[in-house]
């Protein structure tokens, strides 16, 4: 498209202002393509105008997902914007698909570097951290979840046992089979018949 190669052709002669001038008229009519969210977004990095820029390449993603431009320069913004889990993630990925690239390299060490010694700081200091939003990122924390919920209903259980053990009394010991008492017939008389009966008295001469 002309507007793409004229905004292009004025970025490298330095006339950054009217670069964009050209690449936002080219977006208002064409705004789906590609090509042209690309040099939009690029034109308004040189301009500072950051929230553009990110709209535009965010824009790319959504129509060529693999658009190594887009992925660098969003890498970049959100790295500046202190999204590192972000920037790592999209590092990654363009390392994935162009590797080798020694700028690119740099910053994503750069970057986890940087992420570890937040993270480690969080957990001196009892802040929440936060993980990137990936799926093998999911899956570790669901595996801890599921870990610590176990773990939690194991306690629960000793702890309901242990009350249960504690509350229970403890079972008195059977009595023993006491033998009747036995008097002999003279002593016998001498008790009425309820002290007999509580002593439980019987007669052996009867």
């Amino acid at each position: 498209m002309l507007c793409v190669r004229l905004a292009g052709k004025l970025r490298k002669e330095g006339r950054s202002s009217e670069a964009l001038d050209v690449a936002r008229k080219g977006l208002d009519k064409w705004g789906n393509n590609v090509s042209v969210n690309v040099v939009f977004g690029r034109c308004a990095l040189d301009n500072n105008f950051s929230d553009e820029a990110k709209a535009a390449f965010e824009k790319v993603i959504s129509l060529d997902p693999l658009n190594l431009i887009a992925i660098k320069s969003l890498g970049k913004l959100n790295f500046q914007e202190g999204n590192l889990d972000k920037a790592v993630e999209l590092f990654e990925e363009y390392l994935f698909e162009y590797p080798g690239d020694p700028d690119i390299e740099e910053m994503l060490a750069s970057t986890r570097q940087k992420l570890n010694a937040l993270k480690q700081e969080a957990r001196l200091t009892g802040q929440n951290v936060t993980y990137p939003d990936t799926e093998r990122m999911a899956s570790i924390l669901a595996a801890q979840d599921s870990g610590k919920k176990e773990s939690d209903e194991l306690k629960s259980l000793t702890i309901e046992h242990s009350v249960s053990v504690e509350a229970e009394p403890f079972a008195e010991p059977p009595s023993e089979s006491k033998e009747p008492s036995r008097a002999p017939r003279s002593l016998y008389d001498l008790f009425t018949s309820e002290e007999r009966e509580e002593l439980g008295l019987t007669a052996f001469d009867k």
